[in-house]
């Protein structure tokens, strides 16, 4: 540590290089915390090297999660760390070697932990990896803070072809739920790990407005000016459809089981805690696909 950082605080970001994390360094560094160090920890160098090119004034620091002994070094210093796990079947084990890496550093102020809408229920798949990681940490004496996420906004360019074509394929039935934008959520991430009284909390947070599929396909279509159907597959054609595009049986069950949660009105609920969190008003999907308008036409 030089002596230029040594009075800083030290923000360690676990999963830097995905969406979450490159969303809330940007929230940071929008702060321009002269007190504030942001370490970004990556799994390898060339995501190291593509972060530091976007956000010259961080830190990098490559980790692995499947072994515990590098994150010993990436947690020396550390005053506050925000963990996002990644899309991996062990999220549990990942969530604890980072958790016991906190304790063991005996700096650790703060511990957030980006969690899942519905985690305290351990109703499905999801629900359960993420809750194990909550309660890791809940009994670990460190200062907790759990941010707990919905189905983003941004999941919408998966769509992608489907709505040029004319379809949004989402097998929500009837169901509704608010989706939610990623830079929302980095926002709220960076002020919770930037502002007091968050400590052993959890925050459930969805989007500004319950939609079903017929909702969104409008939105789609009176934002591009063009005809969009809504179409709820059946759950053999989503799995189907999951497994043909790569991702692993594991994440494609999952990802059912969440449809489903969303089709039988489960998570039909708008949350306050985000726009309290923000201090704003939460980004609609309206708002978030006329922004990225050129990727659904």
């Amino acid at each position: 540590m030089n002596k230029n950082t040594m009075n800083k605080e030290t923000i360690l970001v676990i999963g830097a290089a995905g969406n979450n994390g490159t969303a809330t360094i940007q929230s940071l560094e929008e702060k321009s915390l002269s007190n504030t160090v942001v370490r970004a920890a990556v799994r390898t160098d060339v995501q190291a090297k593509a972060l530091k090119a976007q956000f010259p004034n961080i830190e990098t620091v490559l980790i692995d999660l499947e072994k515990a002994e590098t994150l010993t070094g990436a947690m020396q210093g550390v005053d506050k760390v925000f963990m996002i796990p990644g899309n991996v079947e062990n999220r549990e084990e990942h969530a604890k070697n980072a958790i016991d890496a906190a304790v063991a550093a005996g700096s650790i102020k703060q511990f957030v932990f980006y969690s899942v809408v519905g985690a305290e229920y351990e109703a499905i798949l999801f629900a359960r990896q993420f809750r194990a990681g909550e309660k890791y940490l809940e009994q670990s004496g460190l200062n907790y803070t759990h941010l707990r996420t919905i189905f983003f906004q941004d999941n919408f360019f998966g769509w992608a072809d489907g709505i040029k074509q004319g379809g949004l394929y989402v097998g929500l039935r009837e169901g509704r739920f608010a989706p939610l934008n990623i830079a929302d959520i980095g926002e709220m991430a960076a002020n919770i790990l930037t502002t007091s009284g968050h400590d052993n909390k959890a925050y459930n947070v969805t989007g500004p407005e319950l939609l079903g599929g017929e909702d969104m396909a409008k939105v789609f279509a009176e934002v591009t000016g063009k005809k969009v159907a809504y179409v709820s597959p059946t759950e053999e054609q989503t799995l189907e459809s999951l497994l043909s595009t790569g991702w692993p049986e594991w994440q494609s069950h999952g990802m059912i089981e969440l449809f489903e949660v969303f089709a039988s009105n489960q998570a039909a609920v708008v949350s306050p805690d985000g726009e309290q969190l923000l201090g704003r008003p939460m980004t609609t999907l309206e708002e978030f696909v006329s922004a990225n308008k050129q990727a659904f036409v």
